[in-house]
């Protein structure tokens, strides 16, 4: 993955989740802690993201009010959904494979609306 995807899919997690810890993003993305440091150096000059330093409440974040306007699904999340549009019109059994819920399960993450600190919807 190049650097610009990389940073891409660091803006995509942040605005899912809201905040990550850096190591986590790492562990995500296959690279470094060192690796997303940077990235997030070089992300925090144009993008509206901040650190915060601390053992619980420690990690990157994005600010409140900022979503990605438009987000767009991978050729693996597509595949599944053709897959599974498929199966549906074929009317048969559904059998998907690990990797497949994985991927199904990443959507869905994906197009759920994140919740506020209070555990409402925004």
């Amino acid at each position: 993955m190049k650097p610009a995807e990389r940073r891409a899919e660091i803006m995509r997690i942040l605005c899912r989740r809201r905040h990550e810890k850096a190591s986590k993003l790492a562990e995500a993305l296959g690279v470094s802690t060192r690796t997303i440091q940077r990235d997030i150096e070089m992300l925090s000059t144009t993008e509206p993201i901040y650190t915060l330093c601390g053992r619980y409440d420690g990690g990157v974040y994005v600010m409140d009010n900022f979503y990605m306007s438009r987000m767009y699904m991978t050729s693996q999340e597509l595949a599944v959904l053709q897959k599974l549009l498929t199966f549906a019109e074929k009317q048969s059994v559904c059998n998907l494979t690990q990797e497949e819920l994985a991927t199904l399960s990443r959507i869905i993450s994906l197009y759920t609306r994140p919740k506020t600190k209070k555990g409402n919807e925004k």
